[in-house]
């Protein structure tokens, strides 16, 4: 006799938890034998997962979800319009103004779409953006094809979009998140309980009278669990970084950005790993620390000739 399977209760964040046992509920209710068996669960079961329902919706209905939309989209139009001043410069009648936008273009397609991060991921991104092209490496570029204003602009949008973000951070970590933790832990519980009532009833049971309700309930945990289990970050260190041609001599800080594979897949600046740099001014060997973001962790140094 089948057995129901294990979820991974650790895995389910935000919605999830009570979406899953929301459809256990609904699952129990079409199978009325099921029902008898964890009758003296059922109550405190259906109970504690009204009481999650209404912390979650407390979570959703945040005054600041609407703010923090309308800042990332504040963002994403100064994202786009530097973008759209840059290209438009690539056309310009003077040559210099069109090599500062070729090397503004290069430098804002190894950020990839900023737009299609997450919160927290763009406003990282952005961050970086700005101390890039604000730094004495890019500062006549930025000078010739207009950008001050644009990042002048771009860093208040960026600053009052991660104000938003830490205060709603901080409602989250208030007391609806403490009830929500200690409300999971109880129904996760009883969750348990009634699973083992039912798995133990069903490998007595000869009639098949739990067959269907463990199939398709096993159908939906392992849709669950695939679906909400992150696997480990990949491990940056193992990645191929091809090699950095010989930098020239500037005077000013020099910020190569290395190409990086791991394995077949090519890794891209600002979304999967972050650069920080050693030595990169005088002559010499200068030092790259390339550090893993998002589904990559670990971190790998190389280095580049300065002459």
């Amino acid at each position: 006799m089948k057995k129901i399977i294990v979820i991974l209760f650790k895995y389910l964040r935000g919605e999830a938890h009570y979406q899953y046992l929301n459809l256990f509920d609904r699952l129990l209710n079409e199978f009325p034998a099921v029902i008898v068996m964890v009758k003296m669960f059922y109550d405190n079961f259906t109970s504690l997962l009204s009481q999650e329902k209404a912390i979650v919706d407390e979570q959703k209905s945040s005054d600041y979800t609407q703010q923090i939309a309308e800042a990332d989209h504040r963002d994403d139009r100064l994202i786009t319009g530097i973008r759209d001043t840059v290209e438009a410069a690539l056309h310009h009648f003077d040559p210099e103004v069109v090599a500062a936008a070729q090397s503004l273009s290069l430098r804002l397609k190894a950020f990839g779409e900023i737009q299609a991060k997450s919160y927290e991921e763009e406003a990282a991104a952005i961050n970086i953006l700005l101390d890039d092209l604000k730094s004495a490496a890019f500062s006549s570029q930025v000078a010739f094809v207009g950008l001050t204003p644009w990042l002048n602009e771009l860093t208040i949008a960026v600053a009052d979009f991660e104000r938003l973000l830490k205060l709603r951070n901080v409602e989250k970590a208030d007391k609806p998140q403490q009830r929500l933790r200690t409300v999971r832990r109880e129904i996760e519980a009883v969750y348990r309980d009634m699973v083992n009532h039912i798995n133990s009833a069903a490998t007595l049971d000869t009639t098949d009278t739990y067959t269907e309700f463990i199939k398709r309930l096993n159908a939906q945990i392992t849709y669950f669990n695939e679906h909400n289990h992150h696997p480990a970050p990949k491990n940056i260190k193992t990645a191929n970084v091809d090699m950095i041609p010989v930098q020239k001599y500037t005077g000013k800080a020099v910020t190569p950005i290395p190409v990086v594979h791991l394995g077949d897949t090519e890794l891209f600046f600002a979304k999967d790993f972050t650069l920080t740099y050693r030595n990169n001014v005088e002559r010499g060997v200068a030092e790259i620390g390339i550090a893993g973001k998002g589904a990559y962790g670990g971190r790998k140094n190389v280095t580049f000739n300065i002459e």
